[in-house]
């Protein structure tokens, strides 16, 4: 058998459960809690699980949250290439595996299926490895907006998760980014929402919300006062095949 991939939502609680084979759970945005055979973790951007077979455990996730699911069946590979990972069972995600993730991400839950043999292998070898540094907090919360842009974040919120005051916020923004916290935000919303109208065929509107706009038509203003044309626009010049309408 071989392993499969999906992009799943979990709403609300999941009682205590098992599988037969060991699972993955790679969050792609939002959080989960999740508590296996005893021990408790929050999953969100920077750390995923896996569940070895057999293992009880139970779940919540926030709404919105979506998470990339690699389901490992015991005749898959031998048991030396996931032991490892199953007994570290809350594994901080490297860099390399978090592109990994967007990527099958971009790809979509209709095709990724087909690509689950190749993608597999790359991200238990790109979640085993070490971060060569662990980053300071002020590059966490970086990785964490960029991972999350749709997420309601304040300027309160991200001087807490830096461990900074908000002048000191502020000060760290201008000198990284000459910008404030929010201008830098609307730039990473912007950037994410280009990369999808143009690598993916999701609808405008779902674009907009992933991205952090309260729906398609602020999306619409936004790329429209910056850069001049509208999503609906940009996909049109690209040749795509539109799921949306209107500007």
């Amino acid at each position: 058998m071989l392993p499969t991939l999906d992009i799943r939502h979990y709403l609300g609680e999941h009682p205590r459960h098992q599988h037969a084979f060991t699972q993955l759970v790679l969050p792609i945005c939002g959080r989960m809690d999740i508590e296996v055979e005893g021990r408790g973790a929050q999953l969100d951007s920077r750390t995923a699980a896996v569940v070895a077979a057999g293992a009880a455990h139970a779940q919540s996730a926030e709404a919105h949250s979506r998470f990339l699911i690699l389901d490992c069946p015991p005749t898959w590979l031998p048991e030396q290439n996931l032991a490892p990972l199953a007994r570290q069972l809350f594994v901080p995600i490297a860099p390399a595996a978090r592109h990994l993730i967007e990527f099958a991400d971009l790809t979509g839950s209709r095709v990724l299926p087909q690509h689950a043999g190749q993608l597999a292998p790359l991200l238990l070898a790109a979640l085993g490895q070490r971060p060569a540094a662990m980053p300071c907090s002020f590059e966490r919360l970086l990785a964490r907006v960029q991972a999350n842009p749709q997420a309601q974040w304040s300027n309160s919120d991200m001087a807490r998760l830096a461990g900074l005051g908000l002048s000191q916020l502020h000060l760290r923004f201008r000198e990284r980014f000459a910008t404030s916290p929010q201008a830098w935000l609307a730039s990473v919303r912007l950037q994410r929402a280009r990369q999808w109208l143009t690598e993916s065929d999701l609808p405008i509107a779902e674009i907009a919300l992933r991205s952090g706009y309260s729906d398609q038509a602020a999306l619409t203003r936004a790329m429209s006062r910056v850069e001049g044309v509208t999503p609906a626009a940009l996909r049109r010049s690209l040749g795509k095949d539109l799921r949306s309408c209107g500007q």
